[in-house]
């Protein structure tokens, strides 16, 4: 039996358990057809199973714009970034035959208006933080987090990364500066995870802010003489 037929068959019951393991369905396949599965050829069918579910990586992956497209419509406020990989040829007026020139999948950056307004009442701290995506493309998920009042977590904002890197970092932190503003910015107290990283690398997220900080202070000063000068 191969696995595509082997997965045809487990359809429904995957659908209605995307957990099942392994072992069960092997005993299934050997009570209903007396077939000895291995475990390679089990996790095969049952991974062709939840691709015809869900879809695969790659086919999400190619849905962002709609899914952010989707975040900004329901939620009127939110911010939704997507930065992308485009190829070095992509500028030529001659394309090139055969190359593949359509954009990859970079970042995507998510601050939901709920959040966002429900922090400004919440404690100025915020905690940063990150973890590996376990997907066949890998990358980082780095999060935002603040306390609220019950001494809950809050979470403010996520990115999802190539990797955890001094441009990634400062991508997020732009980002999170532009949607709380520099009122509560200045305010607020940063911490970041209890994992080992470099002291050089934490003194370079501190100077990062304060850079952000003082760059949209600038902003706001030169807004209010622009403004006082024109009227």
């Amino acid at each position: 039996m191969s696995s595509q037929w082997l997965s045809k068959a487990f359809m429904k019951k995957i659908c209605e358990n995307p957990k099942i393991k392994l072992r069960t369905l092997m005993r299934k396949a050997h009570s209903k057809w007396n077939v000895d599965l291995t475990k390679t050829k089990a996790a095969r069918m049952k991974q062709l199973a939840l691709n015809k579910i869900n879809g695969t990586y790659g086919e999400q992956y190619r849905r962002i714009h709609g899914y952010a497209a989707k975040l900004l419509r329901s939620n009127s406020g939110t911010t939704a970034r997507i930065q992308v990989q485009r190829p070095l040829e992509f500028q030529l007026e001659t394309p090139i035959p055969g190359k593949d020139m359509r954009p990859r999948f970079e970042r995507i950056y998510i601050c939901l208006d709920a959040y966002k307004r429900s922090f400004m009442v919440c404690r100025s701290m915020i905690d940063l933080d990150g973890c590996f995506i376990k997907t066949p493309y890998g990358g980082q998920l780095l999060t935002a987090i603040g306390w609220e009042s019950n001494d809950q977590i809050f979470p403010i904002s996520y990115i999802v990364v190539e990797a955890e890197t001094k441009d990634s970092w400062t991508w997020f932190l732009l980002n999170l500066c532009d949607d709380l503003g520099v009122d509560k910015i200045r305010r607020c107290t940063f911490m970041s995870n209890q994992q080992k990283v470099t002291l050089k690398f934490k003194q370079f997220l501190l100077q990062i802010v304060y850079l952000i900080m003082f760059l949209l202070q600038i902003v706001m000063l030169l807004t209010c003489s622009i403004f006082k000068f024109c009227y």
